[in-house]
């Protein structure tokens, strides 16, 4: 009975790291692009959503096997993929997707009543997160790696401004996405 129900957890953790690494893949097809810089896509949403919703080891798995897709050739990443890809400039927004995944997910399931609030505070940690891995990665790629002189401002109004609208916009749609789909997922023996 016990070899079952690992089996059954196991199957359910699969199933649900799937399904959300599908939602990330789709989310870097769902863009804008934007002249001279990075597109707008929606990666952003899946990757919080993922976080406040799976537990830490099908959120963790989601967000790997993304990465792992990508590096290994897949074109999911907003850019196209391949191993080549770490050295693009916005590679660190990727690295930023997991580690942010990993954090949003272990402080979702620390907390023993969840409410919109703390999962738009979680969210935008998470974007926090994800922004601060990015932006010091481009900066390495393209001042260090590249030879380029960009100033701190450039980055900020290249790299951030732009896109901040649309994080905020991610972070509520994420929130109210997770406070009304979490009872359910949880509802599912794991």
């Amino acid at each position: 009975c016990e070899v079952k129900m690992k089996r059954r957890n196991l199957i359910v953790t699969l199933t649900l790291s799937a399904l959300f690494c599908t939602l990330i893949c789709v989310g870097s097809f769902i863009r804008i692009p934007m002249p001279n810089m990075m597109p707008i896509t929606s990666q952003i949403f899946f990757v919080l959503l993922t976080g406040l919703v799976l537990p830490i080891k099908a959120s963790t798995l989601a967000t790997v096997t993304y990465m792992t897709l990508g590096l290994i050739g897949l074109p999911i990443f907003s850019g196209g993929g391949g191993l080549g890809y770490v050295l693009m400039p916005n590679f660190g927004f990727i690295i930023g997707f997991l580690i942010s995944t990993v954090i949003i997910s272990v402080i979702t399931e620390s907390l023993k009543k969840r409410n919109l609030w703390q999962y738009i505070a979680i969210s935008l940690l998470g974007v926090i997160i994800i922004y601060i891995i990015g932006i010091l990665y481009f900066v390495f790629i393209t001042n260090v790696y590249n030879n380029n002189d960009y100033s701190a401002i450039w980055f900020i109004q290249t790299i951030f401004l732009p896109f901040l609208p649309k994080e905020i916009v991610c972070i509520v749609l994420a929130s109210l996405s997770a406070y009304k789909i979490r009872p359910y997922i949880t509802k599912i023996p794991q």
